[in-house]
Order: C-alpha cells, then sequence, then structure tokens
C-alpha cells in the first residue's frame, strides 16, 4: 500500500486498540477490527473495511459489519450510517469504531439460545426446538430490532427536515418538550408531523400540541396596488390535540413574536397531577424557551405565557 495517510491510519489504530483487535491486509488494503461490548457483555461486532487506492482523498471506505446477535436489517442501517460520516481528505476509521460503541441499538439486543438476537440462525434452533413458545419470543424479539431500525431511520428523517427538540421539562410530575422546524407550506407541515408520530415515545405523548404559520410573500401586482396588500398573507392553524384550547394558545405566541415559516409541536406527558390553567404557561414557555435558543424569538423580559384562545381541533394534522 503506497497511500501514506491510509499506512499512518492503520498504525495509528493499531497502536490504539491493539494487534488483537486490529487486523490488517496490506496486500489487500483490508481492515479488520473486533468492537467489543462497551459495559463488557460478550457480543461484539465486527468492523471489515476495504480501503479504495483513492481513499481518504476522494473514496470513502467500503464498509461491512457483522454480529451474530444483530439481524441484517440493523447491521444493514448501521453501515448506511458510516458512510454518511466520510468527508473526502479525511481519514475516518477510528470514527467509525467509536461510533459503533456508542450505538445503544448495537448492543441493547437479547441473547438468546445460541447468542443469536433475532437472525436467522435463532429463528431455525428455535423452530427445532418446538414450542410456540420459542418462537414467539423469536419474533417480538425481531419486532423489537426493526422496530428500532425503523425509529432510527425517522431520526435521520427528522434531522433532514431539520427538526430541532428542546430539553424535557419536568412541571407538577408532567414531562413538556418542544419540537420546532422550518416549514413553508402545509405539506410540510404534515411531513414534520408524520415523523415525529413515528418516534413510539413521542407518540405516546398524552398530548401533542402542535402550531404553524407560513407567510406568503406579496405579489408583484399586489405590492404595485399597494392599500395594504403589499404585506402577503399567512397560513396559520392548530391542533389541540385533546388539550382544550392550548393550540390556539401556541398559535398566539407565534403571531405575538411574529414567527414565520415554522411548525411547533408541544409534547405533554401527564403526570398524574392536574395543573389547570398553570399548563397553558408550561407549555408556551416550553415552546419559547427552544424558539429562543434557535433565535426565532428575542427573549423578553417576563416570562412568557398563554394568550389568544380558539377552537381546538380534534385529530392530528
Amino acid at each position: 500500500m503506497s497511500n501514506e495517510e491510509q499506512e499512518e491510519e492503520l498504525c495509528a489504530l493499531e497502536s490504539i486498540y491493539g494487534s488483537e483487535v486490529v487486523h490488517v491486509s496490506r496486500e489487500e488494503s483490508l481492515v479488520e477490527v473486533c468492537v467489543a461490548h462497551p459495559q463488557g457483555g460478550t457480543q461484539e461486532v465486527v468492523l471489515r473495511a476495504s480501503l479504495p487506492s483513492d481513499y481518504p482523498a476522494s473514496s470513502p471506505p467500503i464498509a461491512e459489519l457483522f454480529g451474530s446477535h444483530l439481524s441484517d436489517d440493523l447491521l444493514g442501517w448501521a453501515a448506511r450510517q458510516m458512510e454518511t460520516m466520510f468527508t473526502p481528505g479525511e481519514v475516518v476509521l477510528y470514527q467509525f469504531v467509536e461510533w459503533l460503541k456508542e450505538q445503544e441499538l448495537l448492543w441493547s439486543v437479547p441473547v438468546g439460545p445460541g447468542g443469536a438476537g433475532g437472525g436467522k440462525g435463532q429463528a431455525d434452533a428455535s423452530a427445532e426446538e418446538g414450542g410456540e413458545g420459542g418462537g414467539g419470543g423469536t419474533s417480538r424479539r425481531a419486532a423489537a430490532v426493526q422496530e428500532a431500525v425503523r425509529e432510527a431511520e425517522v431520526v435521520e428523517l427528522l434531522r433532514a427536515l431539520r427538526v430541532t427538540s428542546g430539553e424535557p421539562h419536568v412541571e407538577k410530575k408532567s414531562t413538556f418538550q418542544a419540537h420546532v422546524a422550518p416549514v413553508k407550506s402545509f405539506e410540510e407541515v404534515a411531513a414534520v408531523m408524520d415523523a415525529l408520530m413515528s418516534i413510539s415515545k413521542i407518540r405516546a405523548a398524552t398530548h401533542n400540541i402542535m402550531a404553524y404559520r407560513i407567510h406568503n410573500p406579496p405579489t408583484a401586482a399586489a405590492t404595485a396596488a399597494g392599500g395594504g396588500g403589499g404585506a402577503g398573507s399567512f397560513v396559520q392553524d392548530y391542533d389541540d390535540d385533546g388539550e382544550t384550547a392550548a393550540g390556539g394558545r401556541l398559535l398566539h405566541l407565534l403571531q405575538a413574536a411574529d414567527v414565520r415559516n415554522v411548525v411547533v409541536v408541544v409534547s405533554r406527558w401527564f403526570g398524574g397531577v392536574l395543573m389547570g390553567p398553570g399548563r397553558f404557561t408550561a407549555i408556551n414557555n416550553t415552546a419559547r424557551v427552544l424558539l429562543e435558543q434557535m433565535g426565532l424569538v428575542a427573549a423578553p423580559g417576563g416570562a412568557a405565557g398563554g394568550g389568544g384562545g380558539g377552537k381546538g381541533r380534534g385529530g392530528r394534522h
């Protein structure tokens, strides 16, 4: 191998992780790294990377993952995520290894008979051992893995939609969390809502209160006509999601602060203690804090509260 950057990276990997963990075939430009369970469990994931001659200048490593406790779906998802880490001109194998260690999804799969965690080998073993219970357990584990993979992919979709989620806030045992995304059409609002509702934790919230406000710039004819027609118009709406009047108050916050082209969602997980009107303040304050952090609302002199009103809507948009 003549690529000096590749050679330096491989030497660094061998130095960091040791020759028992890193196996290099320089003639074939191939490296294998055995990534052990970060908490000392028995599972391990093997990263096998083939290094093209123009890596890292322009091409990424061709990575494969192996793990007897993991399904092909989960291994494929992890390999796809690693592909996105590569930046031309920069080595990335160390980043691959450390990322694998941090993925709880790869280490939380239960180990069943024979050490498999939902792959074909385990399914066959369960079938041979008979019993509907064994097959049912395998099915449940496989379903859990598929759900975890699906949610991980939704997280990537939320990132693509530029959804920002704030820190959860607990008040009187209820938990509140805000989510904000830029939108320019109702279709984009719907896409954000669909993605958020695909996350089981958010879907399980007692209420997901939503409001959006989209500004349509004035047309050239309206601007020429004057008379206020040059200000454009707004498309705006809200969804109480069962928390009557909360959506209207959230929309009023956007109107009062003149926040444009965003959708705001506040998830509330009810903790068993009634809050009365204070819940509206908590909902709006949770939204305002995130809007301030994103630079969409100037920090006020006092705390934001609920205002306005409006008839809530019964269903999600």
